[in-house]
């Protein structure tokens, strides 16, 4: 029986092996023993010598891949080391991120709320006017303001409403004057005290 180690999974197997096998009557003694039975045969001490050739070699090549593996695991060590050390920043990276994710969502929420109101105020902005219709072009004379000023106070305070108030702005509506015969501009007024 011969015993086989197979170094790639670290296991041992036993074969049977065959003895050399030497017709009966030839046997061998003394001197002679070493010698070839036959010329083409090699000797007993050459196939010794052979065998421990073929051990001594394995046995380098042995040591070297022990050393090549020892490398390996050495570099593998320092890969997992770097490894480890960038998982800590990886982690770091990825809390930073929530953070700023969360604080994206917040001023996102920040700016939605800042646009409603800016609407809610530009809609307000827009109560204190007045657009007045009907009439003439050109009847505001050279300015618009003190024209529909003295045109309140003549129909308010006949009425009994509070005439105290202060025209702020006062134009004519920004379109293209009107052809004659066609419907004249509006005139947008903006009261102070609405």
């Amino acid at each position: 029986m011969a015993t086989l180690v197979d170094w790639k999974n670290n296991r041992n197997y036993t074969t049977p092996v065959a003895p050399l096998w030497r017709p009966a009557g030839l046997e061998v003694s003394g001197e002679a023993a070493g010698a070839p039975l036959s010329a083409g045969e090699p000797s007993r001490a050459e196939v010794l010598a052979a065998i421990e050739d073929s051990r001594v070699a394995l046995e380098g090549k042995i040591e070297t891949v022990a050393v090549e593996v020892n490398l390996l695991k050495a570099d593998l060590r320092k890969v997992l080391d770097k490894v480890k050390v960038a998982g800590g920043s990886i982690a770091e990276i990825q809390s930073e991120v929530g953070t700023l994710q969360s604080q994206v969502a917040q001023a996102t929420s920040t700016v939605g709320q800042l646009e409603a109101r800016l609407e809610d105020a530009e809609a307000r902005s827009c109560w204190n006017n007045v657009r007045l219709l009907g009439f003439q072009e050109r009847a505001e004379g050279l300015t618009v303001e003190s024209f529909v000023e003295s045109w309140i106070k003549d129909v308010l305070q006949p009425v009994g409403l509070s005439g105290v108030s202060v025209v702020e702005r006062a134009y004519q509506a920004l379109v293209a004057q009107r052809r004659p015969g066609a419907l004249p501009r509006a005139i947008i007024v903006r009261l102070l005290n609405y």
